[in-house]
């Protein structure tokens, strides 16, 4: 996550299509045990509300991805002190301590079960990857492990922010 203030939600969810294939029909399957509404953002993906609120985020995953299936990649969106959400794109940003050649960033993202997407533009020691599981994987289960990592400064979750308009 990129902010301490911020906290991952267990009742407030982030879906978005595994692949282009997958029609928004998909998420039907979520009628009377969540609110779904448009994203609206440079990706395609749903905000979803669970009626009941789980006692955590991962169970709040769990049973969402247990409906959902593979179709849809389910993410706890993140929201900070102030209530303002953030919402992941599915892609994760490592800052790493020193600049990495392309077999490190491979070995890397092997070691975490990722797969290397691309470098930051403006920055060497920043990549971006994805889990190589696809739906399968609790991002924060994956952020958690990499924190432990002598070799990464940061990592966070890659996300849209939520503007309101005054």
């Amino acid at each position: 996550m990129s902010s301490s203030s911020e906290q991952i939600s267990p009742g407030l969810f982030v879906v978005r299509p595994a692949t282009a294939q997958v029609e928004a029909a998909g998420l039907a399957r979520l009628e009377g045990k969540a609110s779904v509404s448009p994203l609206g953002g440079r990706l395609p993906g749903w905000v979803v509300k669970l009626n009941k609120r789980p006692r955590s985020a991962r169970e709040g995953w769990r049973s969402l991805h247990k409906l959902l299936g593979n179709d849809f990649l389910v993410m706890p969106a993140l929201v900070d002190e102030r209530g303002e959400c953030r919402y992941p794109t599915g892609l994760l940003s490592l800052r790493l301590e020193d600049e990495a050649s392309e077999q490190d960033l491979q070995a890397l993202a092997r070691a975490y079960g990722l797969e290397f997407v691309a470098r930051a533009k403006f920055t060497r020691q920043q990549a971006l990857f994805r889990p190589a599981e696809g739906s399968d994987v609790f991002l924060p289960d994956i952020t958690g492990k990499i924190q432990g990592d002598a070799h990464v400064e940061a990592v966070w979750f890659d996300a849209e922010s939520a503007f309101h308009r005054s």
